[in-house]
């Protein structure tokens, strides 16, 4: 059955659940819609917490009106900094309530990127939640004054160990009526930043509209999650992520279902909360799929009620380990970026495919020794079955590029004069493979980001923090493979400064401030010298080959799991981690 027909049999035409720019259907009015038509129904799971639909538009509600009381309106961007926990949704549906636009920060993200990310954004106003305080005090001298005066603390029930460091409590207020503005409001509105690593090095702010963030939820509860009453879907991935954000928060929104709600991904006790919450499904990503499929069997294993799970980035090796070891009836795999305008779903169940391109998406060949597009012509060349190449998505008003909050970055994502004269794509920097049926498939990620546990990485950003280390003259970041992994673990090869000694206590406290866990290098090459292109940029091709294999003359310094300094890969460490699957 084609996409088109698929989605005229899952009622989502019907429902007018596709609609454009103009229309008023944002998920904050889903929710006071829900509130009424199914009060009592069970919205949002969390510990043992369970709130329905009516109680979750109040606590919104209240919310909302603290910040109408600070003056906070229309347009004005509110920096959101917590962790999955229940007031997360509230202040994020409260925000859309006002059409205020949420800053989503990611809350592994400090130092510098921390800094940056509470600025680029534009942000009059912020909310920390109590939990990740100790990583805003820790810049707080690095953002504007105004900022810092208008930072509210939620203070998570566990508590806070630090209080609010002198800044003032978030108080929800009393008033829990719905806002008489929460109508007003379209789709067009832009209603998020969420933020994405690039090639430009610090994260970009981009643009989310209102648009964007339901309709991705509407359609995927139509297509792939398949709504049927009684249905919860389990979400233990970061809420500001679009991943979270949208395929399973937005899903359950649009659909009147239950979200269960997980603070974080944990291995050991996944299984133990889809069973308790009597989940139905939930959402993924690659490596933690691995990880599961990595553990110990057990008793929880199976007996469960889930019938589907919908993400991204699950690879061919794990996929049918994964669905025959958890008995999970249906896999929807599935492509789509947080900025991009193109994004494609796997209904058929073709191990390993992200499904087939769409709305006049296309793949471009890309020559990996010149590092660009093949060009015939001046022209793109276009690829064929078994040919691997970067997949583009025409920019045109089916299928808009909101772009960044930087203009710049937006600029450098699109291609013009492509195809042919005239046309604009957006440049998604990610490789593809097409088979005979057009079914694409995962190859890699372009030039300065890799992807490793999920996220993505910006080896610009990396290369920074490694040059301010004082021992470190000049640094070449990019991404290994390594055995049993998803993605590619960070490498950098580095020339120290002359004189210097390596010292992998002092680097891991450097990069420990400066960078997330799933930035920081996991392996350190010391080089005499850093090989360049012909057009002068760092050459990073042959350095991937290598990966991490030992070679004379040149050290390699690892820090791996649990270590907390760099120390040198033996070749007893070097089998092992070639060798195994890696340790959950």
């Amino acid at each position: 059955m084609s996409l088109i027909h698929r989605i005229r049999s899952s009622g989502i035409l019907a429902r007018g659940l596709l609609e454009g720019a103009g229309s008023h259907r944002t998920l904050a009015v889903e929710l006071e819609r829900s509130s009424r038509q199914r009060p009592a129904q069970p919205f949002l799971l969390y510990e043992d917490r369970r709130f329905d639909y009516a109680q979750a538009n109040r606590l919104v509600n209240r919310i909302a009106h603290t910040y109408r009381a600070r003056g906070v309106r229309k347009g004005d961007v509110l920096a959101l900094l917590m962790e999955n926990r229940p007031e997360f949704v509230w202040h994020y549906l409260a925000a859309g309530k006002l059409g205020i636009v949420v800053a989503l920060v990611n809350t592994r993200t400090r130092g510098d990127g921390l800094a940056h990310a509470l600025t680029v954004c534009g942000a009059s106003h912020l909310t920390v939640g109590s939990e990740c305080l100790p990583a805003f005090l820790a810049v707080r001298d690095r953002v504007a004054p105004a900022l810092v005066e208008r930072c509210l603390v939620d203070e998570d029930d566990k508590g806070s160990e630090s209080g609010t460091a002198g800044l003032a409590r978030f108080e929800p207020s009393e008033n829990a009526t719905d806002p008489p503005e929460t109508a007003e409001h379209v789709l067009g509105d832009t209603g998020a930043y969420i933020f994405t690593s690039g090639t430009t090095g610090l994260p970009k702010a981009a643009i989310m509209s209102y648009q964007r963030l339901t309709t991705l939820g509407r359609v995927m509860g139509g297509l792939a999650w398949r709504f049927e009453p009684g249905d919860v879907i389990y979400n233990c991935l970061p809420l500001f992520h679009t991943s979270a954000l949208a395929i399973s928060l937005s899903s359950v929104l649009a659909h009147g279902a239950t979200l269960a709600l997980g603070r974080r991904f944990s291995a050991g006790a996944f299984w133990d909360d889809i069973h308790r919450f009597e989940a139905t499904g939930f959402n993924y990503i690659g490596e933690m799929c691995r990880y599961l499929v990595n553990t110990a069997p057990g008793d929880r294993d199976r007996g469960h009620r889930v019938r589907v799970i919908v993400g991204q980035g699950l690879q061919a090796d794990i996929w049918a380990e994964l669905q025959s070891r958890f008995a999970i009836p249906r896999i929807v795999e599935m492509y789509a970026s947080t900025e991009g305008n193109t994004a494609t779903i796997n209904l058929s169940g073709t191990v390993g495919s992200v499904g087939k391109p769409r709305l006049g998406a296309a793949l471009a060949k890309w020559d990996f020794e010149r590092d660009d597009f093949v060009r015939d012509n001046g022209h793109l060349v276009r690829c064929g079955p078994g040919d691997s190449g970067v997949l583009l998505g025409p920019i045109r008003k089916r299928t808009p590029f909101a772009g960044y909050r930087d203009e710049g970055a937006t600029r450098a994502k699109i291609v013009t004069d492509a195809f042919r004269e005239g046309d604009a794509l957006f440049n998604t920097g990610d490789v593809f493979r097409m088979d005979e049926r057009k079914n694409l498939f995962f190859v890699d990620r372009l030039g300065d980001t890799y992807r490793y546990k999920g996220e993505n990485v910006s080896t610009v950003e990396v290369q920074e923090q490694l040059v301010r280390w004082p021992g470190i003259a000049a640094a070449n970041v990019y991404g290994v493979t390594v055995p049993g992994r998803e993605g590619r673990a960070g490498m950098a090869a580095v020339v120290l400064a002359e004189g210097a000694r390596f010292d992998g206590v002092a680097l891991a406290a450097h990069l420990d401030a400066a960078l997330p866990p799933y930035a920081r290098p996991i392996f350190i090459r010391i080089r005499a010298s850093l090989d360049t292109t012909a057009t002068l940029k760092l050459a990073k091709l042959e350095l991937q080959r290598e990966g991490f294999a030992p070679r004379e003359g040149e050290p390699i310094y690892v820090r791996d799991g649990g270590d907390e300094v760099y120390s040198e890969l033996t070749p007893e460490r070097y089998a092992a981690i070639a060798g195994e699957k890696e340790k959950r």
